[in-house]
Protein backbone atom coordinates (compact mmCIF):
# COMPACT_ATOMS: atom_id res chain seq x y z
CA UNK A 1 0.00 0.00 0.00
CA UNK A 2 1.35 3.43 -0.94
CA UNK A 3 1.79 6.00 1.81
CA UNK A 4 2.97 9.58 2.08
CA UNK A 5 6.64 9.60 2.97
CA UNK A 6 9.45 12.03 3.71
CA UNK A 7 11.62 12.25 0.60
CA UNK A 8 14.12 14.95 1.45
CA UNK A 9 15.15 17.60 3.97
CA UNK A 10 17.66 20.43 3.70
CA UNK A 11 18.40 23.84 5.23
CA UNK A 12 20.32 26.59 3.45
CA UNK A 13 23.19 27.93 5.58
CA UNK A 14 24.08 30.57 2.94
CA UNK A 15 22.24 32.22 0.07
CA UNK A 16 21.91 29.78 -2.85
CA UNK A 17 21.36 31.01 -6.40
CA UNK A 18 18.65 29.67 -8.69
CA UNK A 19 19.86 27.47 -11.54
CA UNK A 20 22.48 24.79 -11.77
CA UNK A 21 23.98 25.79 -8.41
CA UNK A 22 20.72 25.06 -6.58
CA UNK A 23 20.64 22.45 -3.82
CA UNK A 24 19.33 19.00 -4.76
CA UNK A 25 16.72 17.95 -2.22
CA UNK A 26 15.28 14.87 -3.97
CA UNK A 27 16.13 12.67 -6.94
CA UNK A 28 13.20 10.53 -8.04
CA UNK A 29 13.67 6.79 -8.51
CA UNK A 30 10.07 6.31 -9.68
CA UNK A 31 7.02 8.47 -10.44
CA UNK A 32 5.94 10.52 -7.41
CA UNK A 33 3.32 13.07 -6.46
CA UNK A 34 5.10 15.50 -4.12
CA UNK A 35 4.96 18.86 -2.41
CA UNK A 36 7.68 21.01 -0.85
CA UNK A 37 7.32 22.87 2.44
CA UNK A 38 9.66 25.84 2.90
CA UNK A 39 10.08 27.54 6.27
CA UNK A 40 11.98 30.74 6.93
CA UNK A 41 13.85 30.05 10.19
CA UNK A 42 15.16 33.63 10.59
CA UNK A 43 13.42 36.92 11.39
CA UNK A 44 14.30 38.68 8.12
CA UNK A 45 12.27 38.23 4.96
CA UNK A 46 13.68 35.85 2.36
CA UNK A 47 12.93 34.25 -1.00
CA UNK A 48 12.66 30.69 -2.22
CA UNK A 49 12.98 28.87 -5.52
CA UNK A 50 11.65 25.34 -6.08
CA UNK A 51 12.17 23.66 -9.44
CA UNK A 52 12.36 20.31 -11.20
CA UNK A 53 15.25 19.43 -13.48
CA UNK A 54 14.34 16.67 -15.94
CA UNK A 55 17.25 14.47 -16.97
CA UNK A 56 19.53 16.35 -19.37
CA UNK A 57 17.64 19.66 -19.17
CA UNK A 58 19.22 23.09 -19.49
CA UNK A 59 18.19 26.09 -17.36
CA UNK A 60 15.52 26.88 -19.95
CA UNK A 61 14.10 23.37 -19.49
CA UNK A 62 13.52 23.57 -15.72
CA UNK A 63 10.02 23.04 -14.40
CA UNK A 64 9.64 26.04 -12.12
CA UNK A 65 7.31 25.51 -9.15
CA UNK A 66 8.16 28.67 -7.14
CA UNK A 67 10.34 31.51 -8.44
CA UNK A 68 11.69 34.22 -6.10
CA UNK A 69 8.68 33.68 -3.84
CA UNK A 70 8.88 35.94 -0.77
CA UNK A 71 8.61 34.21 2.61
CA UNK A 72 8.48 36.56 5.59
CA UNK A 73 10.49 35.91 8.75
CA UNK A 74 9.45 32.85 10.76
CA UNK A 75 6.77 31.85 8.24
CA UNK A 76 6.32 28.97 5.84
CA UNK A 77 4.88 28.05 2.47
CA UNK A 78 3.77 24.75 0.95
CA UNK A 79 3.73 24.25 -2.81
CA UNK A 80 0.82 22.67 -4.57
CA UNK A 81 1.27 18.96 -5.30
CA UNK A 82 3.15 18.20 -8.51
CA UNK A 83 4.34 15.11 -10.31
CA UNK A 84 7.92 14.06 -10.96
CA UNK A 85 9.17 11.22 -13.14
CA UNK A 86 11.93 8.70 -12.63
CA UNK A 87 15.37 10.48 -12.58
CA UNK A 88 13.87 13.98 -12.21
CA UNK A 89 15.79 16.11 -9.72
CA UNK A 90 14.01 18.49 -7.35
CA UNK A 91 16.16 21.51 -6.48
CA UNK A 92 15.73 24.41 -4.10
CA UNK A 93 17.48 27.75 -3.73
CA UNK A 94 16.98 30.99 -1.88
CA UNK A 95 17.95 32.94 1.19
CA UNK A 96 20.08 31.67 4.05
CA UNK A 97 17.96 30.16 6.80
CA UNK A 98 15.33 28.61 4.54
CA UNK A 99 14.52 25.01 5.49
CA UNK A 100 12.87 22.66 2.99
CA UNK A 101 10.92 19.44 3.52
CA UNK A 102 9.85 17.26 0.58
CA UNK A 103 6.98 14.83 1.09
CA UNK A 104 5.20 12.66 -1.40
CA UNK A 105 3.69 9.40 -2.48
CA UNK A 106 5.05 6.89 -4.96
CA UNK A 107 2.58 6.51 -7.83
CA UNK A 108 2.26 2.73 -7.82
CA UNK A 109 0.74 1.18 -10.93
CA UNK A 110 -1.46 -1.78 -10.09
Amino acid sequence: MAAIERLGVTKLSTDVAYGSSGTTVFTANDKYLISVIAVNTVSTDGRIFVYVVPSGASVDGYGVIAYALPVSGFNGYETFRFGVNDTDVVKVAGSAGMAFYVQGIDQVTV
